[in-house]
């Protein structure tokens, strides 16, 4: 049985990560960043069922961000085996930039995709156990 994700994107959830365990429960953050505006318009998952690293630490990092007027988003996919990921197409823009807790996470040559899309790759990642989404390519993201 899966247990799902938990996920940060207000200063309350510092010490109580939301629990992420259906996609009803993906739609409801979504809507809760599409609400929040542009200082807290990016959530940081990661799943309860991949393994740890020796140190405790998680293995992975999942980034979720929601666009003005909540009609695209950026994703961003890290392992230490895959390197940091974005979704593969060209560039939108030089830079994107969006906040996690009001601080800022800057994507350089970002490749932003509709919500609609978001929405699936957030269900797809917390619904197979943390696996990188299939629902979209990955492209190595650009430092």
């Amino acid at each position: 049985m899966l247990r799902g994700a938990e996920a940060w994107f207000t200063e309350e959830h510092r010490d109580a990560p939301v629990l992420l365990d259906s996609a009803h429960a993906v739609d409801a953050m979504m809507d809760a960043l599409i609400a929040a505006g542009p200082l807290r318009n990016t959530a940081q998952l990661i799943s309860l069922d991949r393994q740890t690293l020796s140190s405790g630490w998680p293995d992975h990092e999942f980034l979720v961000g929601v666009g003005a007027g909540g009609t695209f988003g950026i994703l961003s996919y890290s392992t230490g085996d895959e390197g940091a990921l974005i979704p593969a197409g060209a560039p939108t823009a030089p830079v994107a930039t969006y906040m996690l807790n009001t601080h800022p996470r800057e994507f350089l040559e970002p490749t932003e995709v509709p919500i609609d899309l978001v929405r699936e790759a957030v269900k797809e990642f917390v619904l197979s156990g943390g696996r990188r989404p299939t629902c979209l390519e990955w492209r190595e993201e650009p430092y």
